[in-house]
């Protein structure tokens, strides 16, 4: 029983595991760029990243160099497929993994807020008109592919603004069950794409054994 218990145990710390949200939050706006890293309840700052101790240089006895060794470039085989020609056959396999994503990720924050200003009161009410016009062109978009938990679009006027001010907040997460169900079709369906595109063909290996 105590192996049974014990394997139920490792069973449920995996499952737990596989409902950690990872992803990443995008902010932009008049104070800058921030991108932010996700992992379930932490977060670690990537832009702007935080400023280093400077340490001070230790000076370090200079090694000579050994000579470089001469690279030989290794050819593929006759009638061999080209490196070229194998990624091309890859590219259905990073389509479907694209496709496969996009209905995997979920935008768990989706913030907008776009004030409209200028020095022209008809340019302001025009650009407004505008503006109000490709977000209701772009939401339809972010509805239909992708699964948005919460969003906020807010677009205002201010006749005192010289320039119009945008704000905007994402935040795209995906289960570390889901990255590993993905990484390994799509993982497997690669290499096993790509072993298949390196092997010469049937017909014309029996011809190279010919000559």
């Amino acid at each position: 029983m105590t192996f049974w218990k014990v394997l139920l145990i490792i069973l449920l710390v995996l499952w737990l595991i596989s409902l950690i949200r990872i992803g990443g939050r995008v902010s932009y706006g008049e104070a800058g760029l921030f991108v932010t890293a996700l992992a379930g309840p932490f977060q670690i700052q990537i832009l702007p990243a935080k400023p280093k101790k400077e340490k001070k240089p230790r000076k370090k006895a200079k090694k000579e160099k050994p000579p470089a060794a001469e690279k030989h470039e290794e050819k593929p085989k006759e009638g061999q497929p080209g490196t070229l020609s194998r990624l091309m056959k890859l590219l259905p396999v990073v389509g479907q993994a694209c496709g496969a994503l996009k209905r995997k990720i979920r935008i768990d924050d989706l913030e907008l807020e776009l004030i409209w200003g200028g020095s022209d009161p008809a340019a302001i009410a025009l650009g407004y008109g505008q503006a109000n016009a490709v977000l209701g062109m772009l939401w339809p978009i972010f509805d239909h592919n992708f699964k948005v938990k919460r969003h906020s679009f807010q677009i205002g006027l201010d006749y005192e603004r010289t320039a119009p001010a945008a704000e905007v907040r994402a935040a795209v997460t995906l289960t570390v069950g889901q990255i590993f169900a993905l990484g390994t079709h799509y993982g497997v369906k690669a290499l096993v794409t790509w072993v298949k595109s390196g092997r010469i063909p049937r017909k014309r290996q029996e011809a190279l054994s010919h000559e």
